[in-house]
Parts: structure tokens; C-alpha cells; sequence
């Protein structure tokens, strides 16, 4: 009987410890899985929401999925993803990332939300296959995109008593920006071309675009998920290039 009692003894040790090299060769895979990007470039000071906890924006350090990423009114930094993908943010911007994707076996985003300010994504290599959509979400809009450079911007001032609005300038490539109607009604936004939303309703208002801001610069706004051209909020972003203007709703 001792000698039966010690074998079970031992077996379920060794089952233990079994278990035990198991978890510990499956966490450094789900810790890579769960990283989408690296801070390449900091200036001024940003933070990191993450877990409950806040945690000062470093260069070289780690962006992980669900992380939310603010820069202050003196901060910008710059995000690199595969294949040199890049998400550079302005002062002032918040985002989350909201998904992501393994892409040639490395994560990266699939779904940004930004919150507020301005967000440049460079969408390059194998991020731009068919395959893979990166989206930006804003709380009044959703833009998917298959490759491009554009930039978003997000802000909740007053536009003709209107406190969301959503602008997009495509410097490269398409983006389909579409509304929550049901059926959604989506715009394609071609290089060049500038689009906004204001509120639920796309607008057309003018040519001054985001002032100016090229395919290097800071800004475009990104909330709520990873991709460009799907609207993501009670609104969506608002004519551009060929289509036609649209009246404003509030």
C-alpha cells in the first residue's frame, strides 16, 4: 500500500511539473502574440494606459494590444509595426488599440480607435495584402483601408453646433469610409482627396483639409478599431474628391 501511495505521490508531481514547462513555454508566445508595435521615435512626454496602470511612454519600448497610448499637449511619437509599417501621433491624441492580427507570423494592429487628435498611418509591405485591413475608428465614424497613407483627425469642438467631427486626407492609396446607417452608405477617398463627417452626417464644406499635412506628417485621427473605410460611430466621414456635397445634419 506505501508503495502504491508513493507512486501516486510521484505521478502527480510529475504531472504538475509537466504542467508547469508547459505554461511556461506558452506565455512568452502569447506575450509576442499580444505585441503589435515598438515606439520607435518619442518627443516630449506620452503615457501608457495599461492593465489599470499608467506607465511613461520610453523609445524602444513595447505597444501592446489594448493599450492606450496618450501624448501631451508637447509630446508626439511615432509607432513601428511590420514591414515598416508605421502610426505616428500627434500632440494632444489619444488611441487604443482595439485588435490586431498576426501578419507573417508578428502582431500588429488591426483595429485603432483614436479618441481625439491627430493620427498619420503608413500602411506598407505585407500589411497592405488583401488579406489584411487596418481600420481607424473614430466615436462618429470608421474608416477600413487596404494599404494606404492617410491621415486622420478627431475632435469634439463646436463645428455649427456640431461636437464630433471626423476629417480624413488620403496622401496614397483608397480609403472606404462608410456610415452606420443600416444599410451602411460607404465613400471610397482616393489620393489627394479629403473627406469629413460631421456629427451623422457626411459633409462637405470646404478644401482646407487637415492644413496641409503631407505623407511624413503628424496627425489623423484614429477610435475605435483598426482598418480604414467603415464607420464606427453614430456618423461618417463626409464627401470627398467626386462625390457629391451633402447638407449637413446635426
Amino acid at each position: 500500500m506505501q508503495k502504491r501511495s508513493n507512486l501516486s505521490t510521484l505521478r502527480t508531481w510529475s504531472m504538475a511539473v509537466l504542467a508547469m514547462i508547459a505554461i511556461a513555454a506558452i506565455a512568452p508566445a502569447a506575450h509576442a502574440q499580444s505585441t503589435v508595435g515598438t515606439i520607435t521615435q518619442l518627443s516630449g512626454t506620452a503615457n501608457i494606459q495599461r492593465a489599470g496602470a499608467t506607465i511613461a511612454a520610453a523609445q524602444n519600448m513595447p505597444v501592446m494590444l489594448h493599450d492606450k497610448i496618450v501624448t501631451d499637449a508637447n509630446g508626439s511619437l511615432t509607432i513601428g509595426m511590420v514591414d515598416n509599417s508605421s502610426m505616428q501621433l500627434g500632440p494632444s491624441t489619444t488611441i487604443v488599440i482595439d485588435d490586431s492580427v498576426l501578419v507573417n507570423g508578428v502582431g500588429a494592429p488591426s483595429k485603432v480607435g483614436l479618441l481625439g487628435g491627430d493620427l498619420h498611418s503608413a500602411i506598407l509591405g505585407a500589411m497592405r495584402g488583401s488579406s489584411t485591413t487596418f481600420e481607424v475608428n473614430t466615436p462618429n465614424a470608421i474608416g477600413a483601408v487596404r494599404g494606404t497613407d492617410f491621415n486622420t483627425h478627431y475632435d469634439q469642438d463646436n463645428h455649427n453646433d456640431c461636437f464630433q467631427d471626423t476629417k480624413v486626407d488620403v496622401n496614397d492609396g483608397t480609403v472606404q469610409v462608410c456610415n452606420t446607417a443600416n444599410p451602411p452608405v460607404c465613400k471610397d477617398i482616393h489620393q489627394g482627396q479629403h473627406t469629413e463627417v460631421r456629427c451623422g452626417a457626411f459633409w462637405e464644406g470646404g478644401t482646407s483639409g487637415l492644413g496641409g499635412l503631407g505623407a511624413g506628417a503628424l496627425g489623423a485621427g484614429l477610435a475605435g478599431g483598426v482598418g480604414v473605410g467603415i464607420a464606427a460611430g453614430a456618423g461618417a466621414f463626409g464627401g470627398g474628391g467626386n462625390n457629391p456635397p451633402e447638407s449637413p445634419k446635426h
